[in-house]
């Protein structure tokens, strides 16, 4: 999969941008609010209708400008195809070859994994930010997985609401329900992260130390489903008291791990980043197996709080990557000049490409 060009207008601070990037690794490189991040945001944007920075679209827009417009010609297996994001202050709009289509049809055209460095907070955050940072991966490699979240969390509230009433007698059918769902989220859960350990621990341990991806539940598939009705069982008093639903696939605990030890707790900021770098990298080897193409891997400032020998180890993997990258930087000397690099300079919200050996 690769983007043959982009067009960008009024996101942020970059107006009027048009670039064709290279099919490999491509870094944009300037001082900080120059529109570095704004450029990965936008290939997010129209790839996943969404922004990794804010929840309300509009707030992406330039501020001197009432609407926005993202145009982006792609390529996947020899196949063009094309995307246009529109957003205005109040509404959006996608289109596919310049026709309008369904969002699933849309969200499943062009693949983008990104690296941003909030992500360190998802190690630090509440349980609920790791189960989410799992559950956005599985949707690339599964497509009906949104939709069996979607249907599990409408039964948990309709469980929450009967809690409330004190409606008991409804309880039970709603626990059926629960644990059917629970078992099914948990088992494609549990498989993803038994497939991202695989990757973890024998394509890209190269950092001197060893991450896992620790799951609360670990049972056979086969156990997974009375395990939660009897969890709900022994557990309907608790709920009955708080009023809310305390047992399920929304409550199991993902942690993760550095040398057998909580990376939360003791891995420094430098390998808390490590570790989410090297996710992104599992995300795509996954992908790579499931799909047999690779997606476009995102990397926003990626340079910081890594030593200089672990910038260079993880350059060198980037570098036998198959896909097309886009990184962002100030550092303009990230990757030594190779055939696969191409440098683009990012000054005043203006994007200009140079050689191969940068300018």
């Amino acid at each position: 999969m690769i983007i043959k060009s982009l067009e960008i207008k009024n996101i942020r601070n970059l107006k009027n941008c048009y670039l064709k990037p290279g099919e490999n690794i491509n870094i944009f490189y300037g001082e900080n609010a120059n529109g570095k991040t704004s450029l990965i945001e936008s290939i997010y944007l129209v790839s996943n209708l969404k922004s990794f920075k804010t929840n309300n679209l509009s707030e992406t827009i330039n501020i001197e400008n009432i609407n926005s417009n993202i145009n982006c010609l792609y390529e996947v297996n020899k196949n063009s195809n094309k995307l246009n994001f529109e957003i205005n202050k109040t509404t959006k709009k996608y289109l596919k070859n310049d026709k309008k289509c369904k969002i699933d049809e849309y969200l499943w055209s062009l693949f983008s994994i990104v690296f941003v460095p909030d992500d360190i907070l998802l190690i630090n955050g509440s349980p609920s930010k790791r189960r989410d940072l799992i559950d956005r991966a599985i949707f690339y490699t599964n497509k009906n997985y949104i939709n069996i979240l979607k249907n599990y969390y409408k039964i948990i509230s309709n469980k929450n609401i009967n809690l409330k009433k004190n409606k008991i007698n409804e309880i039970e059918n709603w626990n059926i329900l629960i644990a059917k769902y629970s078992s099914e989220i948990v088992s494609i859960r549990n498989n993803y992260i038994n497939r991202i350990n695989f990757i973890l621990n024998n394509k890209l341990n190269i950092f001197g130390f060893s991450f896992n991806i620790l799951k609360s539940i670990s049972l056979p598939d086969d156990e997974l489903e009375n395990y939660f009705l009897n969890e709900l069982k022994n557990n309907l008093k608790k709920e009955i008291k708080y009023k809310y639903s305390l047992i399920g696939a929304h409550r199991q605990n993902i942690d993760f791990n550095i040398d057998n030890r909580s990376l939360k707790i003791f891995g420094s900021q430098g390998q808390k980043k490590a570790f989410i770098l090297l996710f992104r990298s599992s995300q795509i080897i996954d992908f790579e197996t499931i799909h047999k193409f690779v997606p476009i891997l995102l990397l926003d400032d990626m340079a910081s709080e890594l030593d200089h020998l672990n910038k260079k180890i993880y350059s060198e993997i980037l570098s036998k990557f198959s896909g097309q990258i886009f990184i962002t930087t100030t550092d303009k000397n990230l990757i030594l000049s190779s055939d696969k690099v191409k440098y683009f300079h990012v000054e005043n919200g203006l994007i200009n490409s140079f050689s191969d050996q940068g300018a």
